[in-house]
């Protein structure tokens, strides 16, 4: 049987709900591509829902906690001791990680993939980042501009290995789904759709129609050209500089995404931890002393307990719409704000002390 027919569907109510899906319910049609289930198989042989969901989770963990410290290595953060167990801590329990986990959602590995193939970008370890590309991009609402943009990247540089085995493992993994299962391409498409019907999905136009109905389609289509523009001059701006201006420019791309007018919801926003991390790398660079937490270390736990406190006390009022509007923009557009605030820093890198010294004395 397939698990994309109605049948289990039905099955996936009747467990989750205790019936089946009424009106108004998310109707849990299957909208993965078939190319990632293989990474389910082995917890679908567990029989135990429970097992095999408490399992899932842990993974989920596992690879936040893996993302935290991929994200260290690869903005150069080296956070004092104290500091590092909150760190992990807050890339397993801050808000954006705590919703895609709950509901088991494949973003994390997702955002795992990505920065781990940026990683393998640096150390010129082309094969890995290609097939690290083609697994992050299997969840096209998160990362879809970033694939475009690393693609761009790895063609302009001619870094052909990393694009051939990008697509060596894309052709793997369609091959082997199609063997298994040959119709399922059309029914995960027409799944997905079933998902947009159910109304989960956002953008920052829809958002603005509900503020101002005779306006708010066109201010979302402002906001998507002047982000747009901004992306094309920044990929423009990047072609022959260093990797760090590269990793700016990354994380630029991954926090305009859910501001492009491309459907998403907060579950997705696992995806901006890289950028949150290069951002109070270069705080903690800038304006924090060694050994000491600084002011990287204050804004982690300010981020942390602020975006539960507002999320916890608009959820007690039932103010649905106030609770929409902050889990859609606070994030994206506090970081956007923020990589622009430290670009000058971002994209130099920074003086030893002797440097310094020198250019005072001359």
């Amino acid at each position: 049987n397939s698990p994309y027919d109605e049948p289990a569907t039905q099955r996936a109510q009747l467990i989750y709900y205790g019936h089946l899906a009424k009106e108004g319910q998310d109707p849990l049609r299957l909208d993965v591509p078939f190319p990632i289930e293989f990474f389910y198989f082995p917890l679908a042989l567990i029989s135990d829902y429970d097992l095999a969901r408490g399992l899932w989770m842990t993974l989920l963990e596992v690879a936040l906690a893996l993302t935290a410290f991929l994200s260290l290595s690869l903005t150069g953060w080296k956070p004092p001791r104290t500091l590092l167990p909150v760190f992990v801590l807050f890339a397993m329990l801050w808000l954006h990680a705590w919703m895609p986990l709950l509901a088991g959602s494949t973003v994390i590995f997702t955002t795992m993939c990505m920065v781990g193939g940026l990683l393998a970008l640096r150390a010129e370890r082309d094969e890995v980042a290609g097939v690290l590309i083609t697994l992050s991009a299997f969840q096209p609402l998160a990362s879809g501009v970033f694939v475009l943009f690393l693609l761009w990247w790895i063609i302009y540089h001619r870094r052909w290995r990393a694009l051939w085995g990008a697509l060596m493992a894309l052709g793997l993994l369609l091959i082997a789904a199609f063997i298994f299962l040959p119709g399922w391409f059309m029914p995960s498409l027409r799944a997905l759709l079933a998902e947009y019907r159910h109304g989960a999905f956002f953008t920052p136009g829809t958002v603005f129609a509900g503020w101002w109905p005779a306006i708010g389609d066109k201010l979302g289509w402002a906001l998507t050209a002047i982000l747009v523009v901004a992306l094309f001059l920044e990929w423009r701006a990047v072609r022959r500089k260093d990797f760090r201006h590269f990793l700016w420019t990354a994380g630029l791309t991954l926090t305009a995404t859910p501001l492009l007018g491309i459907s998403t919801h907060p579950g997705l926003y696992a995806a901006l931890f890289f950028p949150l991390t290069l951002f109070l790398a270069i705080v903690a660079e800038r304006w924090s002393r060694p050994r000491h937490w600084g002011l990287a270390g204050v804004l982690l736990v300010l981020i942390f307990m602020g975006s539960w406190a507002l999320v916890c006390y608009l959820t007690w009022l039932n103010s649905l719409a106030p609770l929409r509007a902050v889990l859609i923009f606070a994030l994206p557009l506090l970081l956007l704000v923020g990589l622009y605030w430290i670009r000058w820093w971002a994209l130099r890198p920074p003086r030893t002390w002797l440097e310094t010294l020198e250019n005072e004395l001359s």
